[in-house]
């Protein structure tokens, strides 16, 4: 396949600059109010980017080594902090408008390179890429998928380049993406797999050589995550931080992940309906991946590498969670594909039309453009009714009114005094009181680990401030707590309270 040159040029990109810019302008928009969003995630970036900074080590908010997450998404945040002199929550709106930017600018960059490039064509789909509001949520946030979507894109072009040129260049630049990939999010080892599996079922090559390009880009790739890895279990015995077993089935798994499809739909949840939408998102991914696998024009493109790229993501997502237990599927953590799969149900549009007679490119055009229509209008409502809650109230979080104008946080902020710094903090959320009140704070233990849910019950000397509204299942309750500690109320309030061990 011979590619456009300069697809990233700025005169081949006038409209992506264009985009770019509203998409900067919009999360500005969304940030008047109180702010970048936070959560309980972004506590835990923004701590450890503030103990980096002054020389205190990759700790959290609870002082301890930060082992749930990689390296590389709060030491960006440490440097930006180092050269500014600025604290994230003060640059992060900037920040996250300057990311959704070049998330869509090169987006626009990589619509230039499909097989057949359309102007018409690039321009609604940067309209639909825009107004996502599942990439809109992640850009509101203070989160590392900021960065891991544009890694994912950035893969997509370097990966594509190395399958159609086959040098060592490019197979090296493939994997460095895929290694600051990996220190970014740890789902980012689904891109070592991805990668593994388009060097080695590339016919292109002998097997001797598919196979010694497989090890080099499986070991390098890797080789940061797994130092990462190293110094996490040096710190704490955990390779990445405790992580219970799944007690979910396959099934339930495509449910959820479904549900997210439902929401971008703007359509209801319901079981059945969310497991039919999980299986035709794998269909689709697949039968994109074998279509542009078995045409020359385009099995190099960027259409075959972002149709294997979205399947392997789905697949590695259902599986893992499987295994591991963490949060439902959400925007959040299905963002990654949503780009994959704008194109992957669209990028043939363009080469059907043209070669439609006059009167059938009228007819199909017409089709297309009342279901673009149709889509557009669900994403315009999706992003209203967000605009809406965030212009009064804030992004939810952190800095959101509900919470920041609750009576537990209140007290927390004007009587910091009646903590003792001899006695640990303990809470159901440990990154709100960091957050509040600036002091360390440890999180009450799982329930999945009962040996430390007893020594935390056994414990003396320590503080516990209780958010009713953050309650988490996966902790002991409040109930349970006072039963088993000899506990007095420092302050008890409607919506929280403060006890201290007697």
């Amino acid at each position: 396949m011979k590619v456009k040159p300069r697809l990233f040029s700025l005169s081949n990109n006038l409209d992506s600059v264009l985009a770019a810019l509203i998409g900067f302008f919009l999360i500005q928009i969304f940030s008047k109010h109180s702010g970048i969003g936070i959560s309980p995630d972004s506590v835990t970036y923004i701590s450890a980017a503030r103990h980096l900074v002054h020389g205190n080590g990759f700790n959290s908010f609870d002082n301890l080594p930060v082992v749930d997450f990689p390296f590389a998404y709060p030491f960006f945040l440490t440097a930006i902090s180092f050269f500014t002199r600025l604290d994230p929550l003060q640059f992060g709106s900037l920040l996250n408008g300057f990311l959704f930017g070049i998330l869509i600018y090169v987006s626009g960059g990589m619509m230039n390179g499909f097989n057949k490039p359309s102007g018409w064509y690039k321009r609604i789909l940067l309209i639909c890429i825009l107004l996502s509001p599942a990439i809109q949520e992640v850009y509101s946030m203070l989160w590392s998928e900021t960065i891991f979507l544009i890694l994912v894109l950035f893969f997509i072009i370097s990966i594509s380049n190395y399958l159609r040129q086959l040098t060592k260049g490019w197979l090296l630049i493939s994997t460095l993406i895929c290694a600051l990939a990996c220190l970014t999010r740890y789902a980012g080892v689904f891109m070592i797999l991805t990668g593994l599996c388009l060097i080695f079922f590339n016919g292109a090559m002998p097997w001797r050589r598919r196979i010694f390009h497989c090890l080099i880009f499986g070991s390098l790739s890797f080789s940061l995550l797994l130092i990462n890895i190293i110094r996490n279990l040096s710190a704490t015995g955990l390779a990445m931080g405790p992580r219970p077993k799944s007690d979910t089935g396959v099934l339930k798994i495509m449910e959820y992940f479904g549900g997210v499809l439902c929401d971008w739909l703007l359509i209801d949840r319901k079981p059945l309906l969310a497991v039919i939408l999980t299986i035709i998102l794998l269909m689709l991914f697949t039968i994109s991946f074998l279509y542009t696998k078995n045409r020359k024009k385009s099995i190099y493109g960027f259409e075959y590498a972002m149709a294997v790229t979205g399947l392997i993501y789905c697949v590695f997502m259902i599986i893992s969670s499987s295994l591991t237990r963490y949060e439902q599927f959400t925007n959040r953590l299905l963002s990654p594909i949503f780009i994959p799969l704008l194109w992957s149900l669209s990028w043939w549009i363009p080469g059907f039309l043209s070669k439609k007679s006059y009167r059938l490119k009228w007819i199909y055009g017409l089709v297309f453009f009342l279901i673009t229509i149709w889509f557009l209008n669900v994403q315009i409502r999706a992003d209203y009714e967000y605009y809406d809650g965030v212009k009064d109230a804030g992004i939810p979080g952190y800095r959101e009114d509900p919470f920041v104008q609750s009576e537990i946080v209140q007290f927390l902020e004007k009587n910091k005094e009646i903590f003792d710094p001899r006695f640990p903090i303990y809470s159901n959320a440990g990154e709100a009181v960091y957050f509040v009140t600036g002091m360390p704070a440890h999180q009450l233990p799982f329930l999945d680990f009962p040996a430390q849910v007893q020594q935390y019950y056994s414990g003396k000397n320590n503080y516990l401030v209780w958010f009713r509204d953050l309650d988490d299942p996966a902790m002991p309750d409040l109930k349970s707590i006072l039963q088993h500690k000899n506990m007095e109320a420092v302050k008890e309030l409607k919506d929280g309270a403060v006890y201290m061990t007697k």
